[in-house]
Protein backbone atom coordinates (compact mmCIF):
# COMPACT_ATOMS: atom_id res chain seq x y z
CA UNK A 1 0.00 0.00 0.00
CA UNK A 2 1.40 3.34 -0.99
CA UNK A 3 1.44 6.07 1.70
CA UNK A 4 2.41 9.21 2.66
CA UNK A 5 6.05 7.65 4.14
CA UNK A 6 6.63 6.15 0.63
CA UNK A 7 6.06 9.56 -1.50
CA UNK A 8 8.71 10.76 1.59
CA UNK A 9 11.23 8.16 0.82
CA UNK A 10 10.96 8.54 -2.81
CA UNK A 11 11.46 12.57 -2.97
CA UNK A 12 14.15 12.18 -0.65
CA UNK A 13 16.17 9.37 -2.58
CA UNK A 14 15.21 11.35 -6.07
CA UNK A 15 16.84 14.61 -3.93
CA UNK A 16 19.87 13.25 -2.74
CA UNK A 17 20.45 11.40 -6.57
CA UNK A 18 20.69 14.86 -7.69
CA UNK A 19 23.05 16.17 -4.83
CA UNK A 20 25.29 13.19 -5.36
CA UNK A 21 25.38 13.90 -9.42
CA UNK A 22 25.85 17.43 -8.83
CA UNK A 23 28.83 17.06 -6.72
CA UNK A 24 30.08 14.48 -8.95
CA UNK A 25 29.31 16.14 -12.16
CA UNK A 26 31.10 19.50 -10.39
CA UNK A 27 34.05 17.05 -9.56
CA UNK A 28 34.48 15.82 -12.76
CA UNK A 29 34.24 19.29 -14.44
CA UNK A 30 35.89 21.42 -12.03
CA UNK A 31 39.43 20.72 -13.03
CA UNK A 32 39.06 21.22 -16.59
CA UNK A 33 36.85 24.10 -16.77
CA UNK A 34 39.45 25.65 -13.80
CA UNK A 35 42.28 24.75 -16.41
CA UNK A 36 40.44 26.28 -19.58
CA UNK A 37 40.20 29.47 -17.73
CA UNK A 38 43.32 30.02 -16.52
CA UNK A 39 44.25 28.87 -19.94
CA UNK A 40 42.51 31.94 -21.36
CA UNK A 41 43.47 34.17 -18.63
CA UNK A 42 47.13 33.60 -19.42
CA UNK A 43 46.52 34.13 -23.31
CA UNK A 44 45.15 37.26 -23.15
CA UNK A 45 47.42 38.49 -20.45
CA UNK A 46 50.23 37.69 -23.02
CA UNK A 47 48.06 39.30 -25.80
CA UNK A 48 48.07 42.79 -23.64
CA UNK A 49 51.54 42.43 -22.99
CA UNK A 50 52.73 42.50 -26.38
CA UNK A 51 50.28 44.59 -27.89
CA UNK A 52 51.65 47.04 -24.63
CA UNK A 53 55.16 46.50 -25.58
CA UNK A 54 54.42 47.63 -29.17
CA UNK A 55 52.73 50.18 -28.56
CA UNK A 56 55.55 51.66 -26.51
CA UNK A 57 57.44 50.98 -29.27
CA UNK A 58 55.17 53.09 -31.81
CA UNK A 59 55.44 55.83 -29.41
CA UNK A 60 59.29 55.81 -28.97
CA UNK A 61 59.57 56.16 -32.62
CA UNK A 62 56.95 58.35 -33.02
CA UNK A 63 59.27 60.97 -30.43
CA UNK A 64 62.06 59.90 -32.51
CA UNK A 65 60.57 60.76 -35.85
CA UNK A 66 58.55 63.97 -34.44
CA UNK A 67 62.16 65.17 -32.66
CA UNK A 68 64.10 64.74 -36.25
CA UNK A 69 61.15 66.74 -37.95
CA UNK A 70 61.78 69.69 -35.25
CA UNK A 71 65.21 68.99 -35.76
CA UNK A 72 65.47 69.79 -39.88
CA UNK A 73 62.37 71.89 -39.75
CA UNK A 74 64.49 75.47 -39.55
CA UNK A 75 67.06 74.06 -42.68
CA UNK A 76 64.17 72.85 -44.39
CA UNK A 77 61.85 75.51 -44.15
CA UNK A 78 64.42 78.33 -44.94
CA UNK A 79 63.83 81.18 -47.24
CA UNK A 80 60.69 79.16 -48.34
CA UNK A 81 58.17 82.00 -47.16
CA UNK A 82 60.73 85.08 -46.91
CA UNK A 83 59.09 88.35 -47.85
CA UNK A 84 55.81 87.43 -46.91
CA UNK A 85 52.68 88.10 -45.09
CA UNK A 86 50.94 85.34 -43.39
CA UNK A 87 47.26 85.94 -41.65
CA UNK A 88 47.05 82.80 -38.95
CA UNK A 89 43.60 81.45 -38.12
CA UNK A 90 42.62 79.00 -35.43
CA UNK A 91 39.02 77.26 -35.59
CA UNK A 92 37.35 75.60 -32.55
CA UNK A 93 39.04 72.78 -31.56
CA UNK A 94 42.84 73.81 -32.57
CA UNK A 95 45.08 73.40 -29.66
CA UNK A 96 47.38 76.24 -29.00
CA UNK A 97 50.20 74.10 -28.84
CA UNK A 98 49.56 73.17 -32.45
CA UNK A 99 48.84 77.10 -33.71
CA UNK A 100 52.19 77.69 -31.46
CA UNK A 101 53.70 75.38 -33.41
CA UNK A 102 52.65 75.88 -36.82
CA UNK A 103 53.41 79.61 -36.08
CA UNK A 104 57.06 78.66 -35.14
CA UNK A 105 57.44 76.53 -38.42
CA UNK A 106 56.72 79.50 -40.29
CA UNK A 107 59.21 81.57 -38.63
CA UNK A 108 61.70 79.39 -39.87
CA UNK A 109 60.24 79.72 -43.70
CA UNK A 110 61.45 83.50 -43.09
CA UNK A 111 57.12 84.38 -42.90
CA UNK A 112 56.11 87.37 -41.22
CA UNK A 113 52.80 86.64 -39.27
CA UNK A 114 50.58 89.87 -40.39
CA UNK A 115 47.85 88.77 -37.74
CA UNK A 116 46.61 85.85 -35.53
CA UNK A 117 43.06 85.33 -34.52
CA UNK A 118 41.00 82.42 -33.27
CA UNK A 119 37.33 81.67 -34.31
CA UNK A 120 35.07 80.51 -31.51
CA UNK A 121 32.36 78.34 -31.41
CA UNK A 122 29.48 80.52 -30.98
CA UNK A 123 30.65 81.89 -34.49
CA UNK A 124 29.16 78.46 -35.93
CA UNK A 125 26.50 78.11 -34.21
CA UNK A 126 23.22 78.07 -36.60
CA UNK A 127 21.38 79.68 -33.90
CA UNK A 128 24.27 83.03 -34.63
CA UNK A 129 22.99 83.05 -38.25
CA UNK A 130 20.87 85.95 -38.27
CA UNK A 131 23.07 88.23 -35.67
CA UNK A 132 25.75 87.53 -38.15
CA UNK A 133 24.25 88.54 -40.68
CA UNK A 134 23.24 91.63 -39.34
CA UNK A 135 26.95 92.45 -38.04
CA UNK A 136 28.25 92.23 -41.57
CA UNK A 137 25.28 95.04 -42.53
CA UNK A 138 26.83 97.16 -39.80
CA UNK A 139 30.66 96.92 -39.86
CA UNK A 140 31.44 96.32 -43.57
CA UNK A 141 34.01 98.78 -44.18
CA UNK A 142 32.79 101.71 -47.13
CA UNK A 143 35.35 100.44 -49.82
CA UNK A 144 33.91 96.64 -50.11
CA UNK A 145 29.98 95.93 -51.07
CA UNK A 146 28.99 93.77 -48.16
CA UNK A 147 27.61 90.45 -49.74
CA UNK A 148 24.01 89.43 -50.69
CA UNK A 149 22.82 86.43 -48.73
CA UNK A 150 20.83 85.26 -45.46
CA UNK A 151 23.57 82.93 -44.54
CA UNK A 152 25.50 84.87 -41.57
CA UNK A 153 28.34 83.13 -41.46
CA UNK A 154 28.94 83.46 -44.78
CA UNK A 155 28.23 87.21 -44.80
CA UNK A 156 30.72 87.52 -41.92
CA UNK A 157 32.98 85.54 -43.07
CA UNK A 158 33.69 87.49 -46.18
CA UNK A 159 33.62 90.78 -44.16
CA UNK A 160 36.50 89.36 -41.68
CA UNK A 161 37.99 87.94 -44.84
CA UNK A 162 38.68 91.31 -46.45
CA UNK A 163 39.74 93.17 -43.74
CA UNK A 164 42.33 91.11 -42.88
CA UNK A 165 44.12 90.07 -46.19
CA UNK A 166 43.26 93.63 -47.95
CA UNK A 167 41.33 91.89 -50.50
CA UNK A 168 37.49 91.29 -51.41
CA UNK A 169 37.07 88.52 -53.99
CA UNK A 170 40.63 88.42 -54.73
CA UNK A 171 40.91 92.18 -55.95
CA UNK A 172 42.96 94.25 -53.57
CA UNK A 173 40.68 97.06 -51.55
CA UNK A 174 41.80 100.02 -49.06
CA UNK A 175 41.47 98.72 -45.34
CA UNK A 176 41.95 101.26 -42.89
CA UNK A 177 42.95 100.15 -38.88
CA UNK A 178 39.79 101.51 -38.07
CA UNK A 179 37.89 98.96 -40.31
CA UNK A 180 40.13 96.67 -39.02
CA UNK A 181 39.32 97.34 -35.54
CA UNK A 182 35.28 97.36 -35.87
CA UNK A 183 35.52 93.94 -37.35
CA UNK A 184 37.33 92.61 -34.76
CA UNK A 185 35.56 94.25 -31.64
CA UNK A 186 31.96 93.45 -32.75
CA UNK A 187 33.37 89.77 -32.99
CA UNK A 188 34.90 90.07 -29.35
CA UNK A 189 32.19 91.49 -27.88
CA UNK A 190 29.85 88.65 -28.86
CA UNK A 191 32.69 86.13 -27.82
CA UNK A 192 33.22 84.88 -31.71
CA UNK A 193 36.29 85.71 -31.75
CA UNK A 194 39.75 86.33 -29.90
CA UNK A 195 42.66 88.35 -31.15
CA UNK A 196 46.34 87.45 -30.17
CA UNK A 197 47.91 89.83 -32.86
CA UNK A 198 46.11 92.16 -34.73
CA UNK A 199 45.48 91.76 -37.98
CA UNK A 200 47.51 94.62 -40.32
CA UNK A 201 44.99 94.29 -43.46
CA UNK A 202 47.80 92.78 -45.24
CA UNK A 203 48.17 88.80 -46.70
CA UNK A 204 49.63 86.86 -49.21
CA UNK A 205 48.58 83.82 -47.64
CA UNK A 206 46.38 82.24 -44.90
CA UNK A 207 46.63 79.46 -42.54
CA UNK A 208 43.88 77.91 -41.19
CA UNK A 209 44.46 75.88 -38.13
CA UNK A 210 41.60 73.40 -36.97
CA UNK A 211 40.45 70.01 -35.04
CA UNK A 212 38.86 67.34 -36.11
CA UNK A 213 35.65 69.15 -37.35
CA UNK A 214 32.64 69.30 -35.00
CA UNK A 215 30.89 66.06 -33.01
CA UNK A 216 28.06 68.02 -31.95
CA UNK A 217 23.90 67.27 -32.76
CA UNK A 218 24.50 70.28 -35.28
CA UNK A 219 27.70 69.68 -36.85
CA UNK A 220 26.60 69.25 -40.08
CA UNK A 221 25.47 72.86 -40.13
CA UNK A 222 28.70 73.86 -38.35
CA UNK A 223 31.19 72.04 -40.34
CA UNK A 224 29.38 73.38 -43.68
CA UNK A 225 30.09 76.88 -41.69
CA UNK A 226 33.96 76.21 -41.79
CA UNK A 227 33.96 75.19 -45.23
CA UNK A 228 32.08 78.36 -46.03
CA UNK A 229 34.38 80.76 -43.49
CA UNK A 230 37.44 78.78 -45.46
CA UNK A 231 36.41 79.53 -48.61
CA UNK A 232 35.77 83.30 -47.92
CA UNK A 233 39.74 83.10 -47.51
CA UNK A 234 40.91 81.61 -50.46
CA UNK A 235 38.71 83.68 -52.50
CA UNK A 236 41.14 86.53 -51.31
CA UNK A 237 44.65 84.84 -51.17
CA UNK A 238 46.08 81.22 -51.29
CA UNK A 239 45.23 79.38 -48.69
CA UNK A 240 45.95 75.99 -46.31
CA UNK A 241 43.10 74.58 -44.43
CA UNK A 242 44.93 72.14 -41.79
CA UNK A 243 43.64 70.13 -39.29
CA UNK A 244 44.28 67.06 -37.34
CA UNK A 245 42.35 64.64 -38.97
CA UNK A 246 40.33 63.93 -42.18
CA UNK A 247 38.14 61.47 -40.57
CA UNK A 248 34.75 61.64 -39.80
CA UNK A 249 31.19 62.42 -41.43
CA UNK A 250 31.19 66.13 -42.54
CA UNK A 251 34.40 66.46 -41.97
CA UNK A 252 35.96 69.40 -43.64
CA UNK A 253 38.88 68.48 -44.95
CA UNK A 254 36.75 66.10 -46.69
CA UNK A 255 34.02 68.12 -48.27
CA UNK A 256 37.42 70.52 -49.34
CA UNK A 257 39.41 67.70 -51.18
CA UNK A 258 36.31 66.61 -53.18
CA UNK A 259 34.02 69.56 -53.70
CA UNK A 260 36.73 71.49 -55.17
CA UNK A 261 40.28 70.44 -54.85
CA UNK A 262 42.06 73.42 -56.68
CA UNK A 263 40.69 76.28 -54.34
CA UNK A 264 41.72 75.31 -51.00
CA UNK A 265 44.85 73.19 -49.84
CA UNK A 266 44.79 70.96 -47.34
CA UNK A 267 46.74 69.08 -44.52
CA UNK A 268 45.14 66.38 -42.05
CA UNK A 269 48.21 65.87 -39.71
CA UNK A 270 48.66 69.00 -38.17
CA UNK A 271 48.65 68.09 -34.79
CA UNK A 272 52.43 66.98 -35.43
CA UNK A 273 55.42 68.81 -36.37
CA UNK A 274 55.06 66.74 -39.42
CA UNK A 275 52.17 67.82 -41.05
CA UNK A 276 53.07 71.82 -39.42
CA UNK A 277 56.16 71.20 -41.87
CA UNK A 278 53.25 70.14 -44.49
CA UNK A 279 51.20 72.88 -43.84
CA UNK A 280 54.29 75.70 -44.44
CA UNK A 281 55.09 73.78 -47.45
CA UNK A 282 51.99 73.72 -49.07
CA UNK A 283 51.17 77.22 -48.30
CA UNK A 284 54.78 78.57 -50.19
CA UNK A 285 53.96 75.93 -52.68
CA UNK A 286 50.58 77.73 -53.63
CA UNK A 287 51.74 80.96 -52.81
CA UNK A 288 54.70 80.87 -55.12
CA UNK A 289 53.64 78.46 -58.11
CA UNK A 290 49.68 78.17 -57.80
CA UNK A 291 50.39 74.58 -56.63
CA UNK A 292 47.35 73.52 -54.49
CA UNK A 293 48.71 70.32 -52.15
CA UNK A 294 46.68 67.85 -50.63
CA UNK A 295 49.27 66.38 -47.76
CA UNK A 296 49.07 64.06 -44.39
CA UNK A 297 47.68 60.44 -44.43
CA UNK A 298 44.15 60.82 -44.66
CA UNK A 299 41.83 59.73 -47.76
CA UNK A 300 42.71 62.21 -50.36
CA UNK A 301 46.18 63.08 -49.36
CA UNK A 302 49.30 62.90 -52.04
CA UNK A 303 51.81 62.35 -49.48
CA UNK A 304 53.43 63.33 -46.41
CA UNK A 305 55.48 66.53 -48.47
CA UNK A 306 54.77 67.86 -52.57
CA UNK A 307 56.30 65.40 -54.52
CA UNK A 308 56.36 62.26 -51.74
CA UNK A 309 54.01 60.53 -53.23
Amino acid sequence: MINFRYHLVSLTAVFLALTVGLILGTAALNGPAIDAMQSSTQTLRDSNEQLRAENDQLSDQLGEDQAFANAIAPSYLAGKLTGRNIMVVALPGADTGVVDGAVEMLGYAGATVSGRISVLDDFFDPASGDQLADLADTTTPATIQAPVTYDGVAAMSYVLAAVATGEADGTTVEIAPGDITTVTTALTDLSMLTVETAPTGVADGVLILAGAGSPDSDAEDRNAGIVSFTTAFAADDPTVYAATTSTGDGNPIATLRSDDNTTVATVDNVASPQGQIAAVVALADFIANGTVDHLGIGEGASGLLPGAA
